[in-house]
């Protein structure tokens, strides 16, 4: 029974039904407000990111920080050619063996000061003392064959004129007469051999004598050993051509740079010209020189041209020692009290513009870059002499890093 009273219960009260379509609609309104959400949610994303990029883009690069400048200064500059040298004694002379054997002693060492005339080495004597003696037997058998030689012509000159007595009696035929004479001119030639053969023994003898003097090395003039190629005992042969035994240079105070100079340069250098020069063993010391010699002789190696410029220098203090390399500079030019620009500046070209048909200079002023006509002076490789700009002006001499990137050279990852 309670169950049929349940089933008679009316579904919804009045409360409820007059609920239902306040319910809906603010169903409908949550509904709307959520797609006001997502519509603003899809708007403002774009909005969003737009404002990001615009926030985080890359800046403009201000035009001055696209370069590096340099100044343009005001002083001296000095136009040099730069070439490479050794160092030499001013003179030196070679001393070598004029005879073959076995040097005996050596009287001196490197760095030994020898004068004019003093020995320096000696030869064995044995040998050249035999060779002599021989000689000299050999002379006096010549000697003696021309006395034999002059006996015979006049025992031969006698025959002959008692011939001519007895050929005009006819007591001598014609023929016997001829043989007096033929034999008198016989001697007459044997007499002319032995002569020259005597000639030849003296000679040989007195070729003799003066190996045995060169028996004895002397040194040509007063200086100083620098090279000794000989010990005792060794031997020295001489035949094909005179090997060296020692080099004497005769004064270490005053030496010399001998320098290829490039033959673009050699125009340039001239006799008297001031020259600089630095050497590996004093790389703080600047050495001073003068253009002594400019050689007219090339020197061709692998098809490149050099000519050979001397430079005297002195050496009271004998730090410099033959056979240093030296860097040399020699100065060409010099301008006094010059505007000067870097040298890089002049080559350098505004990416995007052409090449100036003349000299030029890409000056930074007011914040903006103009190419500005130059006349250039001599340049020392470093800094040039210019006309047309004055000191202080902002030269470029190159892009950088930042420029590079806005102009669109830098391909860096």
């Amino acid at each position: 029974m309670e169950q049929g009273t349940a089933a008679l219960k009316p579904s919804a009260t009045p409360v409820e039904r007059r609920s239902l379509p306040a319910l809906i609609e603010r169903e409908q309104k949550r509904q709307r407000r959520r797609r006001t959400l997502w519509i603003g949610a899809l708007v403002a994303l774009p909005l969003a990111a737009a404002g990001i990029a615009w926030a985080t883009r890359p800046k403009p690069i201000p035009l001055p920080e696209r370069f590096r400048v340099t100044a343009v200064t005001r002083g001296d500059l000095t136009r040099v050619v730069r070439a490479t040298g050794h160092v030499e004694a001013l003179t030196s002379v070679s001393v070598g063996a004029e005879v073959s054997g076995r040097i005996s002693t050596v009287e001196v060492d490197f760095n030994d000061r020898v004068t004019a005339g003093q020995v320096l080495a000696r030869f064995d004597r044995a040998a050249l003392d035999a060779q002599r003696l021989q000689i000299e037997a050999t002379v006096a058998a010549a000697r003696a064959a021309v006395t034999q030689a002059k006996l015979d012509l006049e025992q031969a000159r006698r025959t002959m004129a008692r011939s001519d007595v007895l050929f005009a009696q006819n007591v001598q035929t014609a023929a016997e007469h001829e043989a007096a004479r033929s034999l008198a001119s016989l001697s007459e030639a044997r007499v002319a051999g032995a002569q020259a053969q005597l000639a030849a023994q003296e000679a040989a003898r007195a070729l003799a004598r003066t190996n045995l003097d060169h028996a004895v090395v002397h040194s040509p003039i007063d200086g100083v050993i620098i090279t000794r190629n000989v010990d005792p005992g060794q031997t020295v042969a001489s035949m094909l051509q005179t090997p060296v035994l020692f080099t004497v240079a005769a004064d270490l105070e005053r030496m010399r740079v001998v320098t290829a100079v490039d033959e673009a340069d050699i125009g340039e250098v001239a006799a008297g010209q001031s020259a600089t020069f630095t050497v590996s063993a004093y790389p703080e010391r600047t050495f001073e020189g003068v253009v002594t010699e400019v050689r007219n002789s090339p020197t061709i190696v692998q098809d490149v041209v050099t000519y050979g410029a001397v430079v005297e220098v002195p050496n009271k203090d004998l730090v410099l020692k033959p056979g240093m390399t030296a860097s040399v500079k020699i100065r060409t030019a010099q301008a006094k009290d010059v505007a000067r620009a870097p040298t890089v500046a002049l080559r350098f070209v505004l990416p995007g513009s052409e090449r100036p048909s003349g000299e030029g200079l890409w000056v930074l002023e007011g914040g903006q870059v103009k190419l500005v006509p130059v006349t250039v002076g001599i340049s020392d490789g470093e800094l040039t002499a210019v006309s047309g700009v004055a000191p202080g002006t902002q030269v470029v001499t190159e892009l950088s890093p930042a420029g590079r990137k806005a102009y669109g050279l830098d391909h860096r990852p």
